[in-house]
C-alpha cells in the first residue's frame, strides 16, 4: 500500500514539474514574441520617419513628408534668414521638434504663423486649417468642395497681392497633403488655381 501511495506521489510530482516546464517554455516564447513585435513596431516607426524631412520654423523643427518639403520651405523662405539657419545647425537639439505625423494641425498652424502673411491673413488661414481638419472622416468630395471654394475665393480676392495668393494656395496644398495624406487630388480647379497663381490672377 505504501509503495502504491509512493508511486502515485512520484507520478503526481512528475506531472506537476512537466506542467511548470511547459508553462515556462510558453512564457519564454510569448516574451520573445512580444520583444519581436516591439522591435518590428520600432522598425516601422523608424521607416515611417525616414519619409520625413526637417524644416526649421522659428523656434521649432518641423518634420514634414519629404514630398512636400519644398512647398513648406517656399512658404517659410523669407522668414528663414542665414543667421537662423546657423543657429538651427548649431543648436537644433535645443529646438522643439514637431512631427506632422503626430501633430498635423499644430505643424500647419506653425507653418501659417511663420509665413510672410500679415496677421489678419494668418488668422484667416489658421481658421481654414482648423475647419479643414474638422472634415477628417468626411467623404473626399466634401473635403474637395471645401478646399476648392476657399481657394477660388482667395484667387478672386482683388485685395490680395500675388505673393499673398501664392502663399495661401501653397499652405492650402500643404494642409491637404498633411491632413489627407491617403487621398490624391484630381480636381481640375486645382490645376486652374495653380495656373492662375503662376500668372498672378
Amino acid at each position: 500500500m505504501k509503495k502504491l501511495l509512493l508511486t502515485g506521489l512520484i507520478i503526481f510530482l512528475g506531472s506537476c514539474s512537466n506542467d511548470d516546464f511547459d508553462n515556462s517554455d510558453v512564457s519564454l516564447i510569448s516574451k520573445e514574441t512580444d520583444n519581436k513585435d516591439k522591435s518590428l513596431d520600432f522598425k516601422k516607426a523608424n521607416a515611417s520617419e525616414k519619409n520625413f524631412k526637417e524644416v526649421p520654423a522659428g523656434k521649432y523643427i518641423l518634420l514634414v513628408p519629404a514630398k512636400i518639403k519644398g512647398k513648406v520651405v517656399s512658404v517659410l523662405r523669407d522668414q528663414i534668414s542665414r543667421n537662423e539657419l546657423k543657429i538651427y545647425q548649431k543648436s537644433n537639439s535645443d529646438l522643439d521638434t514637431i512631427s506632422s505625423n503626430h501633430d498635423p494641425v499644430g505643424t500647419l498652424l506653425i507653418i501659417a504663423d511663420q509665413s510672410t502673411l500679415g496677421s489678419s491673413l494668418k488668422l484667416d488661414v489658421k481658421g481654414y486649417i482648423v475647419n479643414l481638419s474638422n472634415l477628417r472622416g468626411q467623404q473626399y468630395n466634401i473635403v474637395d468642395d471645401f478646399i476648392i471654394q476657399y481657394e477660388i475665393s482667395k484667387r478672386q480676392d482683388s485685395t490680395l497681392l500675388t505673393n499673398e495668393k501664392e502663399t495661401i494656395l501653397s499652405i492650402s496644398s500643404i494642409s491637404e497633403a498633411v491632413l489627407f495624406s491617403e487621398k490624391e487630388r484630381k480636381d481640375r480647379d486645382w490645376e486652374t488655381s495653380t495656373t492662375s497663381k503662376r500668372n498672378g490672377y
